[in-house]
């Protein structure tokens, strides 16, 4: 057995090897965001030379972008991408295993609370995965609710590798995808390609790497031109009746579409509807 001091080390000198930049620190802003029409908020993480990693202040950062896009009146859709050559490679092993002022737990907590509010958002999340994918960045893709990938990029969730187990990172993968192709990922620590990815769910869309960014764009606003209120709701309302018994499920259900009848751009699309077919 190793000394938790020792098997701190270990883990660094393997994670390196496996990612020579996730375990990089710099101070530079490692979150950028944009607005595309007034609608569209794309949120790249802009930290390439650690693989933007998901350190302290980057997933600070993206917490801030989020309380953003939850206040802002305009916003209809996210899109989440990376800098460079990859998404994400996950955690920050420098902070989680080097770094004697931060607590790991304070990590971990900080990346559920950023899924927390991604899952919370009034508006869908899409990510536009631009390349590998690793662990907590695969996490990432499993969170938001469409994913689009470039065919290059890969996707792992390889801490079983290390010895330590993507537990967090399994989390919104069984939601995602299912226990049973979930297990491919988590218990084989092995990368599969945006293609197979594409099989099991993960992704909705693969395309050439040249044309991610404006396939990312297109996905979304294939979002924005949809109620947002129903958006809202109907986003809400399948996040909660997903962890219910169906009757519950259908109860909850039941009362969102006569809410959602209620809405002014709801009423005014099938009058619209109910006009044409006269």
């Amino acid at each position: 057995m190793y000394s938790p001091c020792a098997f701190r080390v270990k883990l660094a000198k393997v994670y390196s090897s496996y990612l020579p930049f996730s375990s990089v620190r710099y101070s530079s802003s490692h979150v950028k965001s944009e607005v595309i029409d007034n609608e569209v908020q794309i949120l790249t993480l802009n930290h390439p030379k650690s693989a933007n990693s998901l350190s302290l202040t980057l997933m600070k950062e993206f917490l801030s972008v989020l309380e953003s896009v939850k206040s802002s009146k305009s916003i209809r859709a996210l899109m989440i991408t990376g800098e460079g050559r990859f998404f994400s490679a996950g955690h920050n092993l420098h902070e989680i295993v080097q770094s004697p002022d931060v607590n790991p737990k304070e990590v971990f907590s900080m990346a559920v609370k950023v899924m927390k509010e991604l899952a919370e958002l009034p508006v869908p999340s899409i990510a536009a995965v631009n390349g590998p994918a690793v662990a907590a960045g695969c996490q990432l893709v499993a969170a938001c609710d469409l994913a689009i990938s470039a065919k290059s990029a890969i996707f792992a969730a390889s801490g079983i590798k290390l010895g330590l187990f993507c537990n967090t990172p399994g989390v919104p993968l069984v939601r995602a995808i299912g226990l049973r192709a979930a297990n491919e990922l988590l218990l084989t620590g092995k990368n599969i390609s945006a293609d197979r990815a594409y099989e099991l769910g993960l992704v909705h869309r693969v395309v050439d790497d040249d044309k991610l960014y404006a396939a990312g764009i297109d996905f979304a606003k294939e979002i924005t031109q949809h109620s947002k209120d129903a958006m809202r709701l109907g986003r809400e309302t399948l996040h909660k009746q997903a962890s219910m018994p169906l009757m519950e499920a259908y109860t909850l259900a039941a009362e969102a579409m006569v809410q959602n009848l209620q809405f002014d751009d709801t009423k005014q699309g099938i009058q619209s509807f109910l006009n044409r077919k006269k």
